[in-house]
C-alpha cells in the first residue's frame, strides 16, 4: 500500500479555499431565507421552498433566535433596552437568558443588530427615523 502525500502548503489552501466557500454559501442562504421573510413569506412556505430546493439543508430551516429578537423590535418599533428584550424573550419561551444574551452579542458582533447605548435595534433603522416616530406618537 502506498500512502498518498500532499504537501502542507497545498493542503492547507485546499481546505483554506473549501472553508471560505462554506461560509460565503451559507451568507447567501441566511440572505435568501431573511429576504423570503421580509417579502411575507411564512415561515412554514420558506422552509418548503428549501426543502424543494434541496432536502439536504434541513438546518437552514430552523427557526433562529435572531427571527424572533427581530421580530419583537419591528413589532415594538422601537430600540428596546437589553436587558428587557432579554427578559420579555424569555418570557416568550424564546430560550433561556443566557442563550439570548449570547444571540444579542453575536449578531450585534456580525451587524445584523445595531448598540446604541444600552438599547438593541435593527440596522435598517437610523436614529433621526426613530426620534422622529418617538415625537409623532407623542
Amino acid at each position: 500500500m502506498s500512502k498518498s502525500v500532499r504537501p502542507k502548503g497545498r493542503l492547507g489552501q485546499s481546505v483554506g479555499s473549501i472553508l471560505l466557500d462554506l461560509h460565503n454559501a451559507l451568507r447567501r442562504a441566511e440572505r435568501c431565507r431573511l429576504e423570503l421573510s421580509r417579502l411575507g413569506y411564512s415561515r412554514q412556505r420558506w422552509q418548503e421552498i428549501v426543502k424543494e430546493v434541496d432536502p439536504e439543508l434541513r438546518f437552514m430551516v430552523r427557526p433562529k433566535r435572531l427571527d424572533t429578537i427581530v421580530a419583537y423590535l419591528r413589532s415594538d418599533g422601537k430600540p428596546v433596552g437589553k436587558e428587557k428584550l432579554v427578559r420579555i424573550l424569555s418570557a416568550k419561551s424564546a430560550a433561556e437568558e443566557r442563550r439570548i444574551r449570547q444571540s444579542i452579542t453575536a449578531n450585534v458582533h456580525n451587524q445584523k443588530l445595531v448598540m446604541w447605548g444600552n438599547k438593541i435595534s435593527l440596522p435598517e433603522w437610523k436614529h433621526g427615523e426613530i426620534e422622529g416616530r418617538k415625537k409623532n406618537r407623542e
